[in-house]
């Protein structure tokens, strides 16, 4: 209902409707008489409005007040107590910082504080647009960088293991179940130490430990047990030790690189450089050092000297006692040979009862007659075997290889060659050089 505390407080836009209204009916009145004044109408419809005049003019004013009072009272209810709400919210409201308050006298302070809200809303709107923009994309990256990360976890071609400070199982990738032959809901939340083997690890316990809480990891090898077929697996393991810094809580990154490929390929190689019987290298590995010390001596200018030695009377063995009895003979030959030069030097076996010896550096020609010295005084010690008592001896030809002579590997192993034969025609068990130190 419109009250007079109502209309006085918003007298100003009544009076402003009043006005468009009364120059609305104006206009109208004017129209009116335009039309009798142009015979719009008949003589007997006029007659009866110049009869009827004063009452006619009563009821329009009637008519004209109680059109206005309806709307008002429609304008008041569908605009201004609206607005009049909003302004009290304006007003009221402390989470809408408007700098200036809204008075009952004009209510159209309300319509530029509505304006001024709808702006800072507007902006607050685009703030949060921005934010949640940004927000938007930092989530996306980071769901990207974890999707990328659980990837990089389920695809390694590395075992990968994650215990929690007891050592159970909390994650672990299809790669190490592969390795071991089990399924993932067999192994996840177990204790790892059901899956290893417990001698092997009782090995490196202790380094394993000191190292851990010392420098928070440890490497090293490792051999674990496939749980079906029960073949050993080498690996290559790296722990790390992980301490949260806001709860001190402990974790355990465990990575296991399956090393059975690298093994098989060592294996190989070792087999196509040694030999079978005495595990010595053979004459592939010995002309691959041969070749290295001719080009180390490029740039050294160091001489090394070259042992020929053959077993003397071996022949004998092999037709009396049998060619097991002198192949147990050539592994004991070898175990002394490598004994009795020093670790950077080589022994080689060539073939049959043969073997050379890479003395280098050669800094002085005692120590290398020492050396040939000494490896027949070892070869000549007793052997037993099966309760046979043998000795041996051997002729030792002896080649050095200077830097600044133009010599090949064949040309090297030939001259070494001919003073152990020179050696054998000398009386057997000495020492023959070839050339001067």
């Amino acid at each position: 209902m419109l009250t007079f505390k109502r209309f006085s407080s918003n007298y100003s836009i009544y009076k402003k409707i009043a006005l468009q209204l009364i120059v609305f009916f104006i206009a109208i009145y004017i129209i009116f008489q335009l039309l009798i004044i142009t015979n719009f109408f008949s003589k007997d419809t006029l007659n009866v409005i110049h009869a009827h005049s004063v009452k006619l003019n009563i009821l329009l004013i009637f008519t004209l007040f109680f059109i206005f009072l309806y709307i008002v009272n429609r304008i008041n209810k569908w605009f201004v107590n609206p607005l009049k709400q909003l302004k009290d919210s304006i007003n009221n409201d402390s989470d809408i910082h408007i700098n200036d308050n809204i008075h009952d006298d004009d209510i159209s302070d309300v319509f530029k504080s509505y304006q001024r809200m709808i702006k800072k809303v507007a902006d607050k709107d685009s703030q949060i647009n921005l934010k949640i923009s940004t927000l938007t994309q930092e989530k996306q990256a980071v769901m990207h960088q974890q999707q990328l990360t659980s990837s990089i976890f389920n695809n390694s071609q590395d075992g990968i293991i994650l215990l929690d400070k007891n050592g159970i199982i909390t994650r672990v990738n299809p790669m190490f179940c592969h390795l071991i032959g089990i399924k993932y809901e067999n192994i996840i939340h177990q204790p790892l130490i059901n899956f290893i083997n417990i001698p092997a690890f009782k090995k490196i316990k202790a380094s394993l430990s000191h190292e851990l809480n010392s420098t928070h990891q440890w490497q090293g090898e490792f051999n674990i047990q496939h749980v079906i077929n029960k073949n050993n697996i080498p690996l290559y393991v790296k722990i790390n030790k992980l301490i949260d810094n806001k709860n001190k809580d402990i974790q355990y990154s465990i990575i296991a690189t399956d090393l059975t490929t690298i093994k098989e390929i060592d294996r190989l190689v070792h087999i196509n450089h040694h030999d079978p019987l005495t595990e010595l290298p053979n004459r592939t590995a010995l002309i691959n050092r041969l070749n290295d010390e001719l080009n180390i001596q490029l740039t050294t200018h160091h001489k090394f000297a070259v042992l020929f030695i053959d077993l003397d009377n071996f022949k004998v063995i092999n037709d009396n006692y049998g060619h097991q009895m002198g192949d147990k003979v050539l592994k004991i030959t070898a175990h002394k040979l490598r004994n009795s030069v020093k670790k950077s030097d080589m022994i080689a076996r060539l073939a049959g009862d043969e073997f050379i010896a890479i003395i280098n550096p050669a800094t002085e020609h005692s120590a290398v007659v020492q050396t040939c010295r000494r490896i027949l005084k070892i070869l000549q010690q007793p052997i037993t075997i099966d309760k046979h008592h043998l000795t041996i001896n051997a002729s030792i030809g002896c080649y050095y290889a200077h830097p600044n002579k133009q010599q090949t590997i064949d040309e090297i192993l030939c001259q070494a060659d001919i003073a152990m034969y020179q050696a054998k025609i000398a009386g057997k068990g000495c020492i023959v050089e070839c050339n001067s130190f």
